[in-house]
């Protein structure tokens, strides 16, 4: 399916304009919920004296959605909104913070969308609030979700129950295209029919897994099925996709699970002071950290003696994960101000299993590396630099199954305490206010402001000084298509130097036009070379692929940013 024919058939799906409504009524009260991307905080959110007001309704006739559910997001002020519509599909958020506004709608059958959101997987248009600004008609339009039915037997045609069905697509994950499972999935019933339903138009892969039996269960029976991909491969180049409209439902999307010998996998784990590790976990992930199936239930806990037992695991390369999270040491790895000392043991180990028990598996944790610091404000800012919003996040590189990321806040003096690290990550620093932006990391004098660090063992690593900025780079203009100005497009901005581009870069970015029709990008690195263009269509990461990158550098607007430099640019739309 060509992009221009996705473009036509979602044309329809935002409404267009501002038709004046007239008359509202009152919203249920809007929850504080983090909800789907949204920043968790537990400090109270900002507040202030914004309204943005909307309907939903269906994209074929324009009926009234009730009880949809709306989510207002502000990256700006860590603040997220929940509300849902009434009989006539309306909704409002009142009191809001000034700053930029994602909104989302959702209902069951529905396709999920954003404001601005005019195609499939492109990012939605964020709404600019000021300090008392009133956004009436917020109005989106949801298409029909489309839906894909089947059924999952078994090698002798038997119907499979409880096999969990989940739909999968190619997407840009971490600087590379792979194959990532949606939020889209269902369970097979006694007579293995499944129903996967409120897709957006698009191209799909449908898997298949099995949850094992439970991990010690020393009964558990050695045949078992491999994680199976639609028409019934095992081969992800195999697989065949199926396409989607808006609306549509495919049948008859019905295979076979592969029958495996699986195998129990059995080890010992010791901890950094060679006693037996226990009360910690065991997790199998995929050996390149994303894109390959793992059935249910591949991981289970590890014993008082420091054993552990994994059972039906097919043969296969893996990742092994062993994790120790003592009593209130929560997700995240680290606490601010240099706390944290009691904060379990972690190891990550290479696991190939093939057609025969694997025993003999010897584990050994560490407590991770430990990387300490402290955040201060470059000597040009004048600002005071707010240290309680900030916080200092490590990101795997590439993403581990078990290993996710970890977040540090800042003590009253600005010092941050990572701990537990492991394998290669990438240092980020979250929370900053839109008036300030990253200058530089260093660690003992050495840049790493873009390094990814491989951390290992026991490594105590201080010294770390991370300095931020408020001389922000701002690059903002407009977007003419012909002789009109244009108001739907997705502007992406990328270094001119091909070596910035690797993941993870602070140089690539991608923006979508305010309700005026204007772009506004802050915080690029200075002092580099810089190309934008406008395109008409953007899938949500392609910004960062490097094909699509050396496709359309020889229509980009060549640009430099300075220190703290504003600059404006009146760009030609690009159509894919």
């Amino acid at each position: 399916m060509t992009r221009a024919l996705l473009a036509l058939i979602l044309a329809c799906s935002v409404v267009a304009g501002f038709e004046p409504v007239t008359t509202y009524a009152q919203a249920p009260t809007q929850g504080q919920t983090g909800g789907r991307g949204a920043p968790r905080d537990p400090r109270p959110q900002a507040t202030g004296g914004a309204t943005i007001r909307g309907r939903v309704l269906t994209a074929d006739g324009g009926t009234p959605i009730r009880r949809a559910q709306i989510r207002a997001i502000s990256s700006d002020t860590r603040a997220s909104r929940l509300a849902t519509t009434d009989g006539q599909g309306r909704f409002e958020f009142r009191d809001l913070a000034a700053g930029r506004w994602e909104i989302t709608a959702s209902k069951a059958g529905f396709v999920t969308l954003r404001y601005g959101q005019r195609r499939p997987f492109e990012a939605g248009r964020p709404i600019d609030l000021s300090e008392t600004q009133v956004v009436e008609n917020a109005d989106l339009a949801l298409p029909r979700g489309a839906a894909i039915t089947g059924r999952v037997f078994d090698e002798f045609g038997d119907p499979v129950a409880g096999a969990r069905v989940q739909v999968m697509r190619y997407q840009m994950v971490q600087g590379t295209r792979r194959l990532t499972q949606t939020n889209v999935g269902d369970q097979s019933d006694d007579t293995g029919a499944f129903r996967l339903f409120g897709l957006t138009p698009g191209d799909y892969y449908v898997s298949a897994t099995v949850r094992a039996l439970p991990v010690d269960d020393p009964t558990s029976d050695a045949a078992g099925y491999a994680p199976t991909y639609f028409p019934g491969t095992g081969n992800v180049a195999e697989a065949q996709r199926v396409t989607v409209t808006v609306g549509q439902e495919i049948a008859n999307i019905s295979f076979a699970l592969l029958p495996v010998r699986t195998v129990r996998v059995t080890g010992n784990v010791i901890d950094s002071s060679g006693k037996p590790l226990t009360g910690g976990s065991t997790i199998l992930g995929p050996a390149d950290g994303a894109g390959d199936l793992i059935a249910p239930g591949a991981g289970g806990n590890i014993r008082s003696d420091g054993t552990f037992i994994l059972t039906n695991v097919a043969p296969g390369s893996y990742t092994l994960t062993v994790t120790s999270r003592p009593q209130g040491f929560g997700r995240g790895g680290g606490r601010g101000g240099g706390g944290g000392t009691d904060t379990g043991e972690i190891a990550s180990i290479p696991l190939t299993v093939g057609a025969e028990d694997v025993t003999g598996v010897y584990v050994v944790t560490s407590k991770g590396a430990t990387l300490s610091g402290t955040v201060t404000a470059a000597p040009e800012s004048t600002a005071a630099l707010p240290l309680s919003a900030i916080q200092i996040t490590t990101q795997a590189v590439p993403q581990t199954r078990g290993i996710g990321t970890q977040s540090a806040r800042l003590d009253a003096g600005g010092a941050f305490s990572l701990t537990g690290l492991l394998g290669p990550r990438a240092i980020r620093v979250t929370g900053l206010p839109s008036a300030w932006m990253l200058d530089a990391i260093t660690l003992n004098g050495s840049d790493i402001t873009d390094k990814v660090l491989d951390f290992a063992g026991n490594q105590d690593l201080r010294g770390a000084r991370v300095v931020v900025t408020d001389r922000v780079t701002a690059l903002s203009g407009t977007v003419t298509s012909g002789s009109a100005v244009a108001h739907d497009y997705t502007v992406v901005v990328f270094p001119d130097d091909r070596d910035k581009w690797a993941f993870p870069s602070r140089y690539l970015r991608a923006g979508r036009p305010d309700q005026q029709g204007l772009f506004k990008i802050l915080a690029l690195p200075p002092e580099a070379h810089y190309l934008a263009v406008a395109v008409d269509y953007l899938e949500e990461g392609e910004g960062s692929d490097p094909r699509f990158l050396e496709q359309i550098r020889e229509h980009a607007t060549p640009f430099s940013l300075g220190s703290g430099e504003s600059k404006a640019l009146d760009l030609k739309l690009v159509e894919r």
